[in-house]
C-alpha cells in the first residue's frame, strides 16, 4: 500500500479509525464523517476504505501523518477528538488512538488541550 495518500483521503483515513476503534459507530460519528466529506462516496472516500481493509490501525496512523502537513493535521486532530468524544464520553481504546495520533503528529501538547476543552465544551448538552 502507498505510504503517501492525498490529504483528504488522509482525514477520511483517520476519522474512520476513530470511529471503529470502540467497536461501536455512532450516528453522531458518522454525521461528522458526512459532514467533511458528504453523504456520498468519493475517490478520497475509497481511498481511505481500501487502505483501512489493508492496513492495520498501527500501520493507518503513519500514513495519516505523512500525509498532512502540520496545518492540516491540526484539523485533523480537531475533527478525531470530535468524533471520539461525540457520543458524549471518551472510550479508552479512543483515547489510546487519540494519543497515538497526537505523538505523529507535529500538533502541540498546549493545541491538543485548547482542542480538547472547546470540544467538551461544545458536546457538552447538560447546560440545556
Amino acid at each position: 500500500m502507498n505510504s503517501h495518500i492525498t490529504p483528504k483521503a488522509a482525514l477520511l483515513l483517520a476519522t474512520i479509525t476513530v470511529t471503529a476503534i470502540d467497536g461501536d459507530l455512532d450516528a453522531n460519528e458518522v454525521a461528522i464523517i458526512n459532514r467533511l466529506d458528504g453523504a456520498n462516496t468519493s475517490d478520497d472516500w475509497d481511498t481511505a476504505i481500501q487502505v483501512w481493509n489493508e492496513t492495520s490501525v498501527d500501520e493507518c496512523i503513519p500514513i495519516v501523518a505523512a500525509s498532512l502537513d502540520a496545518k492540516q493535521q491540526r484539523v485533523v486532530m480537531a475533527n478525531l477528538v470530535d468524533i471520539a468524544m461525540a457520543d458524549g464520553f471518551l472510550d479508552e481504546s479512543e483515547n489510546v488512538l487519540l494519543r497515538a495520533y497526537a505523538g505523529a503528529f507535529d500538533v502541540s501538547e498546549a493545541d491538543i488541550e485548547k482542542i480538547v476543552d472547546v470540544i467538551t465544551i461544545k458536546n457538552d448538552k447538560s447546560r440545556f
